[in-house]
């Protein structure tokens, strides 16, 4: 595991650039789950029944449907009324699904870019920020609370001291937010889009190439 630790200064601080801990990018993924599953906490949007649900954040990807239990008949006893029950997975998600999980941040990383050598060796890392929500109502207004999510998550992320996560990924200029062209409705989506810069090892030198050039 390597100790190499460099500083960049950061508005009225310091701020590590660590890539001893191992898996950079995991890590920056789970401290923007974290931080904007703190932020929605208390953040509430009419659900598709009328009832008010929390913004839930999720890692990548949307959660699988839940598998469901159906009732068969049996049918090696063909004599008799028996009946068996099945677990069945369903191959999309049912309303009810779309119901528990909407609306939704999902934290996506795009990938990582190692820097060329240079006085701070980084990497930068690209995160997407896919937001959703679900509105039935016909006046198709649901891309109003996709953008009231859209400016809560930049006017939090904008707001950092020195612009840096977890004392270790600084958010870079620009910061890219937009809807999608096409909606599929009731389900409305729009993109925030970022990159982070982070700290990468550095390139083990020989000892026994030090000592020719001694």
């Amino acid at each position: 595991m390597s100790n190499y630790k460099s500083y960049m200064h950061v508005g009225i601080g310091l701020w590590a650039l660590d890539r001893g801990d191992g898996m950079t990018e995991l890590n920056l993924l789970d401290a923007l789950v974290d931080k904007l599953t703190e932020l929605f906490r208390n953040y509430e949007l009419t659900a598709k029944s009328g009832l008010l649900q929390t913004v839930k954040v999720f890692a990548q990807y949307l959660p699988q449907p839940k598998p469901a239990e159906v009732t068969v008949d049996d049918e090696e006893n063909t004599d008799s009324d028996t009946e068996s029950t099945e677990t069945i997975t369903p191959e999309g998600y049912a309303p009810e699904d779309i119901e528990s999980l909407f609306p939704c941040v999902i934290v996506k990383l795009d990938e990582a870019t190692d820097k060329e050598e240079g006085a701070l060796d980084q990497t930068r890392i690209k995160v997407n920020f896919l937001i959703g929500i679900y509105d039935e109502s016909p006046d198709c207004q649901g891309y109003r609370d996709v953008l009231n999510i859209i400016e809560t998550m930049r006017q939090e992320l904008l707001s950092m001291p020195g612009r840096v996560l977890a004392q270790r990924y600084r958010l870079e200029m620009p910061l890219k937010s937009y809807l999608f062209d096409e909606q599929a409705f009731p389900v409305y989506f729009g993109v925030i889009e970022s990159a982070w810069e982070t700290g990468r090892p550095l390139m083990r030198v020989s000892i026994k190439s030090e000592r020719r050039e001694l």
